[in-house]
């Protein structure tokens, strides 16, 4: 009886801990806003791809020259590597489909909207990947099991990042 009691503890302590654990670990303070969401079913096959911090992925060539927006979220005032650092998984989107701030759910990640792309159209999520060697493994994938939970106030979402992230409205 000792030892199912004492078995009973631990398995509450562990529980509570964990609990603890998630409510420090980087990026889960973004999961209790899904319930200020509006979330949207999309019956469409999306186009995911993947894409790091660097140049490499980050540069636009024009008729005008080469626009480079290497390590730039296109939320302003925040880089996507210091995003990377606070644990923000980051998706870039087209903001005429899905607005900047709502979040998405893939492969049972939860990531934010807080980046653009000029080849990002349509129905397509390019994630942001640590490395480069990663976003090339990751390929090009097409997935009809994409949630999208749109806040009430996605402004707002953004602004709670940019604050996790230190950076200070001016």
């Amino acid at each position: 009886m000792e030892r199912i009691i004492l078995c009973i503890i631990v398995f509450c302590a562990l529980v509570l801990l964990a609990f603890a654990y998630q409510d420090l670990m980087p990026g889960s303070n973004l999961i209790p806003e899904l319930s200020h969401t509006k979330k949207i079913q999309c019956t469409t096959t999306w186009k995911i791809t993947a894409y790091c911090p660097v140049r490499c992925c980050n540069t636009r060539y024009t008729q005008n020259g080469i626009d480079d927006y290497t390590n730039c979220a296109a939320v302003g005032g925040l880089t996507l590597t210091g995003l990377l650092e606070c644990g923000v998984n980051v998706v870039a989107v087209d903001p005429s489909v899905i607005p900047l701030g709502s979040i998405i759910k893939y492969n049972n990640t939860y990531y934010v909207a807080l980046d653009t792309g000029s080849a990002i159209k349509g129905f397509t999520l390019d994630i942001l990947m640590p490395q480069h060697d990663k976003a090339h493994d990751f390929g090009v994938q097409y997935s009809d099991n994409v949630e999208i939970f749109i806040p009430e106030n996605p402004k707002e979402i953004i602004e709670k990042i940019r604050a996790k992230a230190g950076v200070r409205k001016p």
